[in-house]
């Protein structure tokens, strides 16, 4: 059975290839450089995500982050490709499936959504096997995306289905759209989200 994690790593590279490494991105402050490079680190070097900021290992880390920045754009990428090792956990299908599908569909669209000629009209054609995943990994977000807003919402995709989270007491809304549109705006993308919101 084909991963959806591995469909989507291999979107994520194509789209990095396409632009330049100081290219715009959806995630603030982050360049296609610095969103390559953090999925070099989350595959391979999670010590370094945190690393900088410890004391004692602080120098360190941040000479070993360096170092990967410098190895360059295309290098980066092609360490995105290749994943991480097989030794690490994530290497298994039905994990990497888990942690990756819903990762690398939306740093995809980061970085496809940023640049100056995407068609809103026209969004990346997606199966209807990442789309399902797409809705049940959202509804694991949906709740912290309602109490982020401070609001009682119903997200609500035709033929998938609706989730309810927020308090009772709070304004209520409805965001209506497909489910990966649904995830793109709970985890924080609502400019570049296609749906549709109605304050109930």
């Amino acid at each position: 059975m084909t991963s959806t994690a591995s469909e989507q790593r291999q979107a994520l590279v194509t789209a990095l290839r396409g632009v330049t490494s100081d290219a715009p991105t959806l995630c603030e402050g982050w360049a296609a450089e610095d969103l390559a490079l953090h999925i070099v680190i989350r595959d391979s070097r999670p010590d370094l995500l945190v690393g900088p900021q410890l004391p004692l290992v602080g120098d360190w880390a941040s000479k070993a982050l360096q170092n990967l920045r410098n190895t360059g754009y295309a290098e980066l990428v092609k360490r995105a490709e290749a994943g991480p090792p097989p030794y690490f956990p994530q290497s298994l299908p039905p994990l990497n499936d888990m942690m990756n599908t819903a990762e690398f569909y939306i740093h995809t669209e980061d970085v496809l959504r940023a640049q100056p000629g995407f068609d809103p009209s026209s969004p990346r054609v997606i199966s209807e096997k990442l789309r399902k995943r797409l809705w049940k990994q959202g509804a694991l977000m949906f709740p912290m995306a309602a109490r982020g807003a401070k609001q009682r919402i119903t997200f609500l995709s035709p033929g998938y289905g609706s989730k309810t989270h927020g308090p009772s007491d709070a304004p209520k809304r409805q965001i209506k759209g497909a489910p990966e549109e649904l995830l793109l705006w709970a985890f924080g993308r609502e400019e570049k989200a296609q749906v549709e919101i109605t304050e109930i």
